[in-house]
């Protein structure tokens, strides 16, 4: 590294004055492609005009001028991590925002990198060492399994820092990283692994506890198509939500079709069985009901009874974009996008099938299969470890916000307030780096009936403004560069989730466990009518199920209004 600092130095030397594509101090764009970094080789450094660049699938170019740089990582002879970085040309911030990438990644994230480039950041991405949002890559290549799991994510992280400071001339003033789901579980795996890496991290809805969490998704699998006739129409699945609201929509208060928190929902889906020997389209048949409660109790070992991965809820569950995709998903096993990832983690990663090989969920234990996946893939996936001692060791002022969406059809959101407990039982301090904030009726990373948009890094969640009170981004900033500790955010519901029809209803979003409580005047679609209250009994349920829903009928005046 001595000799990176010295080769910088000397580009430094040799670009004194200005250089067209760089500020100040820093060297030319293009003098970067020269760069030596370890086990990397840079493959475009070159400046990039406003609007002239489309990203490969896209349709909206690039509106920012910046500097590009991609290239390869190759830190073994199996590894070939791709990543880019984009440096704005002009009115850098200073900062550096790392986009995560969902799912099985495969692919750069250009609309993160983009949407961080319009704020004045540089960003960048990778795709995590292999092409195709797949696991087909598993099978044979231990390697290609590490840099997915944490290692790409690591380095591109340290080699963006160098080239940023060599582009500069100056390292980044602060490291921040945004993303869900996947990239959720990538945020919490580089502060426990790497806690140098990031000073402030967003994580959405995380996919961290993911041996167990994709043993859920076969669970479910195994629920809905291992007893004949046991899988959920739309019909069934509207008629599930509608009997679930009715039992808690407005024990906050406010009937607006969203449960403020579902874990106060009552809904036994017996209520909605069909008549002897008969079914319907808005019924349930006794192997439906069993489906249904198997769901939403969520997966335990056979033998122990220990809680392996908690349930879903039924408040949102006929939401098109919940229960209907992701979890019961077409009339055909395999088909949902739980059994999606689920069997193609099981089958391509833990049990190396090579495609187009399949793998047989119906026989999978709960028991000895989810224990061989443990010890084999657990430490290179999972980002459970609730000491976070080291980065704040690492980060005197480092700052997390954790987001996950109440009504999340791919990922428990029991499972995040789970971890939340977790860490604040290990961190004497957790209030002081660390917040959760539970958004009522949304889905993954976004949509659903409620407010969904508060600037969480996606293209539909715009904020209202991109001030600390309406965008979680600007909130982590200024807690980390501020001290400053968010207390709401507002989140905003647009007509048809889109920006531009305009707004139907805001509301604000409450540091767990408060939540937003209607103060009786005023317009329940307006935010300035809510204060975030502390219940009178949190539903802070300890085996991370559904539990006795400790009920909320009692709020503790413990109002906290927009900073």
């Amino acid at each position: 590294m001595q000799g990176f600092y010295k080769q910088v130095s000397a580009l430094v030397i040799a670009s004194v004055g200005c250089a067209t594509g760089a500020l100040a101090h820093g060297v030319p764009c293009a003098s970067l492609s020269s760069l030596h970094l370890p086990d990397t080789t840079i493959t475009i450094a070159a400046v990039v005009p406003a609007n002239s660049f489309t990203p490969p699938g896209g349709t909206v170019p690039f509106d920012t001028a910046a500097c590009r740089v991609a290239g390869s990582i190759k830190p073994t002879s199996d590894s070939n991590i791709q990543f880019e970085l984009w440096m704005p040309a002009d009115d850098w911030n200073g900062k550096f925002l790392s986009a995560g990438e969902g799912g099985f990644a495969g692919s750069i994230n250009y609309g993160g990198i983009a949407g961080a480039l319009r704020r004045g950041y540089a960003s960048g991405s990778t795709d995590t060492g292999h092409v195709g949002g797949t696991p087909d890559f598993a099978p044979g290549h231990p390697e290609k399994v590490i840099d997915f799991g944490y290692r790409a994510k690591h380095l591109q992280a340290v080699r963006s820092k160098d080239i940023i400071r060599a582009f500069y001339g100056h390292p980044v003033q602060h490291a921040y990283f945004s993303s869900c789901s996947n990239g959720g579980r990538q945020a919490l795996m580089e502060i426990q692994r790497f806690p140098d890496d990031y000073d402030g991290v967003l994580v959405g809805a995380p996919a961290n506890n993911w041996t167990h969490h994709f043993a859920g998704f076969v669970w479910n699998e195994q629920a809905l198509f291992n007893t004949p006739g046991a899988w959920l129409s739309t019909s069934k699945l509207a008629a599930v939500q509608a009997a679930t609201l009715a039992t808690c929509d407005g024990k906050d208060g406010v009937v607006d079709g969203v449960a403020e928190d579902p874990r106060r929902c009552e809904f036994d889906p017996q209520t909605l069985a069909c008549p002897a020997g008969t079914d319907g389209p808005s019924c349930l048949t006794p192997a439906q009901v069993t489906a249904v409660k198997k769901i939403v109790q969520g997966l335990r070992n056979p033998r122990t009874g220990r809680l392996i991965y908690p349930g879903y809820f039924t408040s949102a569950a006929g939401e098109a974009a919940s229960w209907p995709v992701w979890i019961t998903g077409p009339n055909t096993p395999g088909a949902s996008i739980q059994a999606f990832f689920g069997n193609g983690f099981f089958g391509r990663v833990v049990n190396e099938i090579p495609a187009p090989g399949v793998w047989d969920y119906t026989t999978f234990n709960f028991d000895s299969d989810v224990a061989f996946a443990d010890s084999k893939e657990a430490r290179t996936f999972n980002a459970t470890e609730a000491d976070l001692s080291p980065f704040r060791h690492a980060n005197r002022h480092g700052k997390i916000i954790m987001w996950h969406g109440w009504e999340d059809p791919a990922i428990s959101a029991l499972d995040a307030v789970d971890y939340y407990r977790q860490v604040v039982r290990e961190n004497r301090d957790s209030t002081d780096f660390f917040r959760l904030f539970m958004v009522p009726g949304m889905l993954h990373c976004a949509g659903g009936p409620g407010p969904n948009a508060f600037g969480q890094s996606l293209p539909q969640a715009t904020p209202l403004t991109n001030s600390p009170r309406d965008d979680i981004l600007s909130a982590l900033e200024r807690w980390v560069e501020q001290g400053v500790a968010p207390k709401r955010i507002v989140a905003v519901k647009y007509v048809s989730d889109n920006p531009a029809l305009g707004i139907a209803r805001t509301r604000p979003l409450c540091v767990y466990p408060k939540v937003a409580a209607y103060d009786g005047n005023g317009s329940t679609d307006d935010a300035a009518n809510f204060r975030c209250r502390t219940p009178h009994h949190a539903s802070d349920n300890q085996d991370g199920g559904h539990g006795d829903n400790d009920r909320h009928d009692k709020d503790h005046d413990d109002d906290e209004q927009d900073d």
